[in-house]
């Protein structure tokens, strides 16, 4: 389901992340006028709650009501709060399904604020229904407790108040690997990354403090195999009569594949998936905080637009995937010829960006600018193999300093890109420096082809 106002990048992306996740993946967009809509939302959505998914891309309202009523006015508020913080976002609660079935999810997202106002919101939601049936059994009897301690896929373990384990469940060994007797009486120390340690114990102590169970910790816990996997812990203290904690009770889920894919979703919303370079978003808010820096410290920036030429008959000649091997080796020569301290990003189609912090003088900024950016022609003018398909293409280069030709990010891009168009109109395979009269200066790179 595609949402032709959406990126279809982010789309394909998310179609991607929907084949290997459970649940389903989505993204919810509120516009300045209070809307919402879902660009994009995995189809097990019509089999779990009854809604039409198209309609859900221009009101999100018919999939947004299924939230319990009981449920709704706090995760809504909460998902609100999470943008206030820049925080991401996880929380668990009932979904209300038109046949009348009742489902817990749990849901992950982060958001991010576009210039125009609009909200999106970016994540995935499992069902977890029948954790959530099994936690309620829990409470109601100790029977079946044990029967859940034996067989459930997370482990339950018993902590002495110095974090010494006095229990664990027998799938310690299967999550972990370690038999159940290189646990008990070894305190969480031995396992728990040393890192991680110090938010552990704050938060065992934290539970004795204030006699009230806690949930949320989360930790690295090393496998016999010397890697480590993520638990999270839900931890209730056992009180005497003095009210002091004599044992801490907990049950850790393994939730290794949830930060990897956490982590794979951060990239994916900074990252070009193709080229790995950073994306606009990223490039932007990197060449903010420089400017931001170089204002204030008084330093000079140069930022390079470079515009493949002749690409798109690339693509015609040669097909797509070639001319994606073709971008990706350009993202690499790129790479190479650039200082560490440098950042290149992949902003659009064939059209590369590069910033270059932080010199101490105009001039020097600039004789700096136009070697790297010679350096980069010359590199992209050399022949590409794309398993097997000989490729040659040049590029058109544009260089604006900052402040000297703009004060802040947008005009510095502008004053980059109109350097770069005149690159293309003298002729394309060149490097020229923004200059306010309209006067090229430049590196001049000649075709050989």
């Amino acid at each position: 389901m595609r949402d032709p106002d959406a990126d279809l990048d982010d789309i394909r992306t998310l179609e991607v992340l929907q084949g290997l996740l459970p649940g389903f993946v989505y993204q919810l967009r509120m516009r300045p006028d209070g809307q919402f809509d879902y660009p994009y939302v995995g189809p097990i959505v019509a089999q779990w709650f009854g809604v039409d998914r198209e309609a859900l891309q221009t009101d999100a309202s018919a999939l947004l009501d299924c939230i319990h009523p009981e449920d709704r006015e706090w995760v809504m508020q909460s998902t609100m709060d999470s943008v206030d913080r820049v925080e991401p976002w996880s929380v668990e609660f009932r979904m209300q399904c038109r046949s009348g079935r009742v489902m817990w999810v749990q849901a992950y997202d982060t958001s991010r604020r576009l210039k125009d106002g609009t909200t999106i919101w970016t994540g995935f939601a499992t069902d977890i229904t029948e954790r959530k049936q099994l936690e309620e059994s829990l409470r109601q009897s100790e029977a079946q407790f044990r029967a859940f301690v034996e067989s459930a896929s997370d482990v339950i373990y018993s902590l002495r108040p110095d974090g010494v384990m006095t229990y664990v469940s027998p799938n310690w060994t299967e999550n972990l690997g370690y038999p159940i007797s290189a646990a008990v009486g070894h305190a969480i120390d031995e396992y728990v990354a040393p890192e991680d340690l110090p938010a552990c114990y704050a938060f065992l102590h934290q539970i004795a403090q204030t006699g009230q169970k806690a949930s949320g910790i989360e930790y690295r816990i090393r496998h016999q195999d010397g890697h480590y996997r993520w638990h999270t812990s839900n931890v209730s203290p056992m009180l005497n009569e003095q009210g002091e904690v004599t044992t801490f009770l907990g049950i850790a889920r393994d939730i290794t594949v949830r930060k990897e894919t956490e982590a794979q979703m951060q990239r994916l919303a900074h990252y070009d998936p193709l080229t790995e370079l950073p994306n606009r978003t990223l490039f932007y808010q990197i060449l903010d905080h420089e400017l931001l820096a170089a204002r204030r410290e008084g330093q000079q920036v140069a930022l390079m637009f470079v515009d493949l030429d002749e690409f798109k008959p690339v693509n015609d000649r040669h097909g797509h995937a070639v001319g994606d091997r073709l971008l990706s080796q350009v993202a690499r020569r790129l790479s190479a010829a650039i200082r560490e301290s440098d950042v290149a990003a992949r902003i659009a189609g064939d059209e590369f960006v590069v910033m270059l912090p932080r010199f101490q003088s105009a001039d020097e900024s600039r004789a700096h600018a136009l070697a790297i950016g010679e350096k980069i022609r010359s590199a992209l003018a050399e022949p590409f193999d794309c398993d097997g398909v000989e490729v040659r293409i040049s590029s058109s280069i544009g260089i604006a300093m900052f402040p000297l030709d703009a004060a802040d990010g947008p005009g510095l891009s502008r004053a980059a890109d109109a350097a770069m168009y005149v690159a293309k109109n003298a002729g394309r395979n060149r490097v020229v420096l923004f200059d306010r009269e309209g006067h090229a200066t430049a590196a001049v790179g000649y075709r050989g082809y």
